[in-house]
C-alpha cells in the first residue's frame, strides 16, 4: 500500500503493522511534515502524472489534521488478509518516520523526570526531618534506630540537672490582678545562656516588708508555671521564656518581692 505526504507530495509504501503501530501518524522524510497516512491511503502506486492519490470517492484528499480514524484500520487488516496471497507491489525505497516513535521518546523523558522530582523531594524530606530532631520537635523513640540515627546527627538532648547559674532573671513585674479582688500577677522574663538545653527551674516567690523580713513566699514548679509541650522541649540556649504567675495577696505590708531559682529534684 502506498500513502503521499500532504507537504510535499512525497509517496510512500507502508504497511497495515506500520500503519497501526504509528497509529497512521508519520513524519514525511522528505520535508519533515507530520500527516495521517490513512487521508491518502491507497492500494496501488499511483501513474505518473497524478499529482495526488484521490480518496474512495475521488476528491482531492481533506487538509492535514491528526485525527485517527479507527473505523478505517479494521478494513485495512481484512484488506491485509485477502491480498497476502496476491502478488505485492514493488515498494519505494524511501520509507517515512513514524510519530509513534517521537512519542515514546517523549514518556521516557517525562518518567525520568518524574523520577528525578521524586528523589529531590525525598532528600528534601530527611533534611527537614534531620533538623526536628536536631530541635527536639520530632521525637524519636527509643531503641536501636534511635541510637543509629544519633551517631550521624546531634540528636536533641535534654540535661536532667538544670544549671542554675546559667539561667538569668532578664525582666520582672507586678500588679493587681485586674478580674480578682486581693490577688497579683507577676510576669518574668527568664533565658538559658547555656550552651546546652536544660531542665526548667523551679521559681521561688518572696515577698518582704520595709524592713526587709519575708512576709510571703511561693515555690512553683515548671508544671505550675508552663504548659506541657514547652516542658517536654525543654529550655533552649539564648531563648527567652515569658512567664506569668498568679497568687493571692499576702497584704499592705509585702512592698517588694524577688523571684529565684531552685532545682527541681526530678519534679515536673
Amino acid at each position: 500500500m502506498f500513502t503521499q505526504c500532504r507537504g510535499c507530495g512525497e509517496i510512500f509504501g507502508v504497511t497495515v503493522d506500520d500503519l497501526v503501530a504509528s497509529k497512521a501518524q508519520v513524519r514525511c522524510s522528505s520535508c519533515g511534515a507530520v500527516f495521517d497516512a490513512l487521508e491518502t491511503l491507497a492500494e496501488y502506486r499511483p501513474q505518473d502524472g497524478f499529482d495526488l492519490i484521490l480518496n474512495e470517492n475521488d476528491n482531492p484528499p481533506p487538509l492535514l489534521n491528526h485525527e485517527f480514524k479507527q473505523n478505517i484500520v479494521p478494513q485495512v487488516l481484512d484488506d491485509k488478509n485477502q491480498k497476502e496471497s496476491e502478488p505485492k507491489e514493488e515498494e519505494s525505497e524511501i520509507h517515512p518516520e513514524f510519530a509513534a516513535d517521537k512519542v515514546t521518546t517523549i514518556q521516557k523523558k517525562s518518567s525520568s523526570l518524574w523520577i528525578f522530582a521524586s528523589v529531590a523531594l525525598f532528600a528534601l524530606l530527611l533534611w527537614q526531618s534531620s533538623i526536628a530532631v536536631k530541635k527536639g520537635t520530632l521525637t524519636l523513640p527509643e531503641g536501636e534506630f534511635k541510637n543509629l540515627i544519633c551517631k550521624t546527627i546531634d540528636c536533641y538532648v535534654i540535661h536532667d540537672e538544670s544549671n542554675l547559674n546559667s539561667i538569668a532573671l532578664v525582666s520582672r513585674s507586678i500588679r493587681q490582678h485586674p478580674g480578682r479582688d486581693n490577688a497579683l500577677i507577676i510576669t518574668a522574663g527568664i533565658i538559658n545562656s547555656d550552651k546546652n538545653t536544660q531542665m526548667f527551674p523551679a521559681l521561688e516567690i518572696k515577698m518582704s516588708n520595709l524592713n526587709g523580713e519575708i512576709v510571703a513566699m511561693r515555690r512553683f514548679l515548671p508544671s505550675e508555671y508552663l504548659d506541657a509541650e514547652t516542658i517536654k522541649v525543654g529550655m533552649s540556649p539564648n531563648t527567652l521564656i515569658p512567664v506569668t504567675l498568679e497568687l493571692q495577696s499576702p497584704g499592705k505590708n509585702a512592698v517588694t518581692f524577688e523571684v529565684g531559682f531552685s532545682p527541681t529534684y526530678g519534679a515536673r
